[in-house]
Protein backbone atom coordinates (compact mmCIF):
# COMPACT_ATOMS: atom_id res chain seq x y z
CA UNK A 1 0.00 0.00 0.00
CA UNK A 2 2.82 2.38 0.94
CA UNK A 3 4.48 1.75 -2.43
CA UNK A 4 1.27 2.70 -4.27
CA UNK A 5 1.01 5.92 -2.28
CA UNK A 6 4.64 6.80 -3.03
CA UNK A 7 4.06 6.13 -6.71
CA UNK A 8 1.02 8.38 -6.76
CA UNK A 9 2.91 11.14 -4.95
CA UNK A 10 5.71 10.93 -7.48
CA UNK A 11 3.23 11.26 -10.34
CA UNK A 12 1.65 14.27 -8.65
CA UNK A 13 5.07 15.93 -8.42
CA UNK A 14 5.67 15.19 -12.11
CA UNK A 15 2.32 16.76 -12.99
CA UNK A 16 3.20 19.86 -10.98
CA UNK A 17 6.49 20.15 -12.85
CA UNK A 18 4.72 19.79 -16.19
CA UNK A 19 2.18 22.42 -15.18
CA UNK A 20 4.97 24.87 -14.28
CA UNK A 21 6.73 24.19 -17.60
CA UNK A 22 3.47 24.72 -19.47
CA UNK A 23 2.95 28.11 -17.80
CA UNK A 24 6.47 29.18 -18.75
CA UNK A 25 5.95 28.09 -22.34
CA UNK A 26 2.65 29.94 -22.54
CA UNK A 27 4.37 33.13 -21.31
CA UNK A 28 7.08 32.77 -23.95
CA UNK A 29 4.48 32.15 -26.63
CA UNK A 30 2.65 35.31 -25.58
CA UNK A 31 5.87 37.35 -25.84
CA UNK A 32 6.61 35.90 -29.27
CA UNK A 33 3.09 36.63 -30.49
CA UNK A 34 3.44 40.25 -29.32
CA UNK A 35 6.72 40.63 -31.19
CA UNK A 36 5.20 39.12 -34.33
CA UNK A 37 2.33 41.59 -34.15
CA UNK A 38 4.78 44.47 -33.79
CA UNK A 39 6.79 43.28 -36.79
CA UNK A 40 3.60 42.92 -38.85
CA UNK A 41 2.60 46.46 -37.90
CA UNK A 42 6.00 47.89 -38.85
CA UNK A 43 6.02 46.02 -42.14
CA UNK A 44 2.53 47.23 -43.00
CA UNK A 45 3.51 50.84 -42.21
CA UNK A 46 6.67 50.55 -44.31
CA UNK A 47 4.81 49.10 -47.29
CA UNK A 48 2.08 51.71 -47.04
CA UNK A 49 4.61 54.55 -46.91
CA UNK A 50 6.56 53.07 -49.82
CA UNK A 51 3.41 52.77 -51.92
CA UNK A 52 2.43 56.34 -51.10
CA UNK A 53 5.88 57.66 -52.12
CA UNK A 54 5.82 55.62 -55.30
CA UNK A 55 2.37 56.89 -56.17
CA UNK A 56 3.39 60.49 -55.47
CA UNK A 57 6.53 60.14 -57.58
CA UNK A 58 4.62 58.59 -60.45
CA UNK A 59 2.13 61.41 -60.27
CA UNK A 60 4.52 64.37 -59.87
CA UNK A 61 7.63 63.43 -61.83
CA UNK A 62 7.76 64.23 -65.48
CA UNK A 63 11.14 63.69 -67.15
CA UNK A 64 12.27 66.89 -68.80
CA UNK A 65 12.87 64.99 -72.02
CA UNK A 66 9.23 63.83 -72.07
CA UNK A 67 7.62 66.96 -70.66
CA UNK A 68 5.41 68.25 -73.46
CA UNK A 69 5.12 71.68 -71.79
CA UNK A 70 8.89 72.26 -71.80
CA UNK A 71 10.20 74.99 -74.05
CA UNK A 72 13.72 76.08 -75.00
CA UNK A 73 15.22 79.27 -73.58
CA UNK A 74 18.12 81.40 -74.76
CA UNK A 75 21.26 80.92 -72.68
CA UNK A 76 21.58 79.38 -69.24
CA UNK A 77 18.61 79.31 -66.82
CA UNK A 78 18.71 82.28 -64.46
CA UNK A 79 15.67 81.54 -62.29
CA UNK A 80 13.25 78.88 -61.13
CA UNK A 81 10.90 80.26 -63.76
CA UNK A 82 13.42 79.37 -66.46
CA UNK A 83 13.87 75.90 -64.96
CA UNK A 84 10.11 75.39 -64.98
CA UNK A 85 9.93 76.51 -68.60
CA UNK A 86 12.52 73.94 -69.71
CA UNK A 87 10.66 71.15 -67.94
CA UNK A 88 11.83 70.86 -64.35
CA UNK A 89 9.03 69.93 -61.95
CA UNK A 90 10.68 68.48 -58.81
CA UNK A 91 11.07 70.78 -55.82
CA UNK A 92 14.68 71.16 -54.70
CA UNK A 93 17.97 73.03 -54.87
CA UNK A 94 19.25 74.24 -58.24
CA UNK A 95 22.14 76.31 -59.58
CA UNK A 96 21.13 79.22 -61.81
CA UNK A 97 23.02 82.05 -63.46
CA UNK A 98 22.98 85.26 -61.40
CA UNK A 99 23.98 88.74 -62.50
CA UNK A 100 27.68 87.96 -62.03
CA UNK A 101 28.00 84.62 -60.23
CA UNK A 102 26.24 81.28 -60.09
CA UNK A 103 23.48 81.27 -57.47
CA UNK A 104 22.03 78.41 -55.45
CA UNK A 105 18.23 78.64 -55.22
CA UNK A 106 15.41 76.53 -53.84
CA UNK A 107 12.53 76.08 -56.27
CA UNK A 108 9.03 75.16 -55.07
CA UNK A 109 7.27 74.08 -58.24
CA UNK A 110 4.00 73.47 -56.37
CA UNK A 111 3.61 77.26 -56.42
CA UNK A 112 3.03 79.62 -59.32
CA UNK A 113 5.97 81.77 -60.49
CA UNK A 114 4.38 84.90 -59.02
CA UNK A 115 3.68 83.24 -55.64
CA UNK A 116 5.78 84.06 -52.60
CA UNK A 117 8.21 81.23 -51.93
CA UNK A 118 8.35 80.01 -55.52
CA UNK A 119 12.08 80.86 -55.55
CA UNK A 120 14.35 81.37 -52.54
CA UNK A 121 17.99 82.45 -52.79
CA UNK A 122 20.19 80.14 -50.71
CA UNK A 123 23.62 81.58 -51.55
CA UNK A 124 26.31 81.68 -54.18
CA UNK A 125 28.12 78.82 -55.89
CA UNK A 126 31.91 79.08 -56.20
CA UNK A 127 32.37 78.22 -59.87
CA UNK A 128 35.60 78.91 -61.72
CA UNK A 129 36.14 78.16 -65.38
CA UNK A 130 39.80 77.36 -64.60
CA UNK A 131 42.11 77.68 -61.56
CA UNK A 132 44.33 80.75 -61.26
CA UNK A 133 47.00 80.92 -58.54
CA UNK A 134 50.73 81.48 -58.39
CA UNK A 135 53.62 81.54 -55.94
CA UNK A 136 57.05 82.78 -57.09
CA UNK A 137 60.37 83.61 -55.42
CA UNK A 138 63.71 85.30 -56.10
CA UNK A 139 67.14 83.69 -55.90
CA UNK A 140 69.22 86.90 -55.82
CA UNK A 141 69.16 90.28 -54.11
CA UNK A 142 67.49 93.26 -55.81
CA UNK A 143 68.04 97.01 -55.50
CA UNK A 144 66.55 98.67 -58.59
CA UNK A 145 63.78 101.24 -58.24
CA UNK A 146 60.97 102.14 -60.63
CA UNK A 147 60.79 98.80 -62.44
CA UNK A 148 58.65 95.70 -61.91
CA UNK A 149 60.37 93.20 -59.63
CA UNK A 150 61.18 90.04 -61.64
CA UNK A 151 61.25 86.57 -60.16
CA UNK A 152 63.35 83.51 -60.86
CA UNK A 153 61.74 80.54 -59.13
CA UNK A 154 58.23 79.32 -59.93
CA UNK A 155 56.64 77.18 -57.24
CA UNK A 156 53.08 77.31 -58.54
CA UNK A 157 51.65 79.00 -61.62
CA UNK A 158 48.30 77.39 -62.43
CA UNK A 159 46.77 79.30 -65.30
CA UNK A 160 50.18 80.66 -66.39
CA UNK A 161 49.07 84.20 -65.56
CA UNK A 162 52.32 85.15 -63.83
CA UNK A 163 55.29 85.99 -66.03
CA UNK A 164 58.49 85.58 -64.03
CA UNK A 165 60.80 87.53 -66.35
CA UNK A 166 58.65 90.66 -66.40
CA UNK A 167 57.33 90.18 -62.86
CA UNK A 168 53.80 90.96 -64.09
CA UNK A 169 50.58 89.08 -63.38
CA UNK A 170 47.95 89.38 -66.14
CA UNK A 171 44.37 88.57 -65.14
CA UNK A 172 43.07 85.87 -67.51
CA UNK A 173 39.44 86.35 -66.45
CA UNK A 174 37.42 88.98 -64.59
CA UNK A 175 36.94 88.46 -60.88
CA UNK A 176 38.25 89.19 -57.40
CA UNK A 177 41.92 88.39 -56.74
CA UNK A 178 44.13 88.37 -53.65
CA UNK A 179 47.86 89.25 -53.70
CA UNK A 180 50.59 89.15 -51.06
CA UNK A 181 54.24 90.19 -51.26
CA UNK A 182 56.96 89.74 -48.64
CA UNK A 183 60.59 90.83 -48.76
CA UNK A 184 63.45 91.41 -46.36
CA UNK A 185 65.13 94.83 -46.38
CA UNK A 186 68.83 94.67 -45.56
CA UNK A 187 70.44 97.86 -44.16
CA UNK A 188 74.09 98.90 -43.98
CA UNK A 189 75.64 100.46 -40.91
CA UNK A 190 74.51 104.08 -40.73
CA UNK A 191 73.55 106.81 -38.29
CA UNK A 192 71.07 108.26 -40.81
CA UNK A 193 67.45 107.27 -41.40
CA UNK A 194 67.36 104.57 -44.08
CA UNK A 195 64.22 103.58 -45.98
CA UNK A 196 62.81 100.98 -48.33
CA UNK A 197 59.36 101.29 -49.84
CA UNK A 198 57.62 98.67 -51.98
CA UNK A 199 54.49 99.37 -53.99
CA UNK A 200 51.94 97.09 -55.58
CA UNK A 201 50.81 98.44 -58.95
CA UNK A 202 47.74 97.94 -61.11
CA UNK A 203 48.19 98.89 -64.78
CA UNK A 204 50.91 101.39 -63.85
CA UNK A 205 49.12 103.00 -60.93
CA UNK A 206 50.24 102.42 -57.36
CA UNK A 207 47.50 100.85 -55.20
CA UNK A 208 49.27 100.26 -51.89
CA UNK A 209 52.73 100.68 -50.38
CA UNK A 210 54.70 98.67 -47.84
CA UNK A 211 57.29 100.72 -45.98
CA UNK A 212 60.16 100.06 -43.59
CA UNK A 213 62.73 102.49 -42.18
CA UNK A 214 65.51 102.23 -39.64
CA UNK A 215 67.98 104.66 -38.04
CA UNK A 216 71.34 104.06 -36.36
CA UNK A 217 71.62 100.71 -38.05
CA UNK A 218 74.37 98.15 -37.81
CA UNK A 219 75.74 96.35 -40.84
CA UNK A 220 73.35 93.70 -42.30
CA UNK A 221 70.50 94.78 -40.04
CA UNK A 222 67.29 93.38 -41.54
CA UNK A 223 63.58 94.27 -41.43
CA UNK A 224 60.64 92.63 -43.24
CA UNK A 225 58.41 94.54 -45.64
CA UNK A 226 55.00 93.24 -46.71
CA UNK A 227 52.08 94.19 -48.93
CA UNK A 228 48.66 92.49 -49.15
CA UNK A 229 45.49 93.50 -50.93
CA UNK A 230 42.37 92.30 -52.74
CA UNK A 231 41.46 93.65 -56.18
CA UNK A 232 38.51 93.42 -58.53
CA UNK A 233 40.13 92.86 -61.92
CA UNK A 234 38.94 92.65 -65.48
CA UNK A 235 40.53 90.47 -68.13
CA UNK A 236 43.92 91.85 -69.17
CA UNK A 237 44.59 93.88 -66.01
CA UNK A 238 48.25 93.68 -64.93
CA UNK A 239 49.55 93.63 -61.35
CA UNK A 240 53.17 93.81 -60.20
CA UNK A 241 55.48 94.84 -57.35
CA UNK A 242 58.28 97.41 -57.58
CA UNK A 243 60.63 99.26 -55.26
CA UNK A 244 59.52 102.88 -54.85
CA UNK A 245 61.97 104.23 -52.31
CA UNK A 246 65.47 102.95 -51.63
CA UNK A 247 68.15 104.62 -49.50
CA UNK A 248 71.80 104.18 -50.47
CA UNK A 249 73.15 100.77 -49.51
CA UNK A 250 69.69 99.27 -48.79
CA UNK A 251 68.56 96.23 -50.77
CA UNK A 252 66.09 93.37 -50.82
CA UNK A 253 68.13 90.60 -49.29
CA UNK A 254 68.10 87.21 -50.94
CA UNK A 255 69.86 83.88 -50.58
CA UNK A 256 68.91 80.22 -50.39
CA UNK A 257 66.29 81.04 -47.72
CA UNK A 258 64.15 82.89 -50.30
CA UNK A 259 63.06 85.98 -48.34
CA UNK A 260 61.43 87.61 -51.37
CA UNK A 261 58.22 85.96 -52.56
CA UNK A 262 55.00 86.95 -54.27
CA UNK A 263 51.71 85.04 -54.34
CA UNK A 264 48.24 85.61 -55.74
CA UNK A 265 45.07 83.73 -56.59
CA UNK A 266 41.53 84.19 -57.79
CA UNK A 267 38.97 84.34 -54.99
CA UNK A 268 35.84 84.68 -57.13
CA UNK A 269 35.34 84.63 -60.87
CA UNK A 270 32.76 86.79 -62.58
CA UNK A 271 31.56 83.68 -64.33
CA UNK A 272 28.90 85.47 -66.40
CA UNK A 273 31.58 87.45 -68.24
CA UNK A 274 33.64 84.28 -68.82
CA UNK A 275 30.90 82.33 -70.60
Amino acid sequence: MKEVVKSLEAKVEQLKGLESTTIELQAKVTVLETKVEQQDSLLSSFLREKNERTAATDFDFVPTTNNQSAVAINGLPSSCGDLKMIGHSLNGFYSVMGSAMMESVYCDFTKLPDDAGFQKLIGYVDVKSAPVHFYVQRNSQFSTTGTPLPFELERVNDGNAMDLASGKFTAPRPGIYFFSFTGLASFPASSSLLQLGVGLYLNGGRIVTGWVEEANTVDTQDSPVTVQLTLNLIQGDQVWVQIERLSAGVKLLEDSYHYTHFTGFMLEEEIVASL
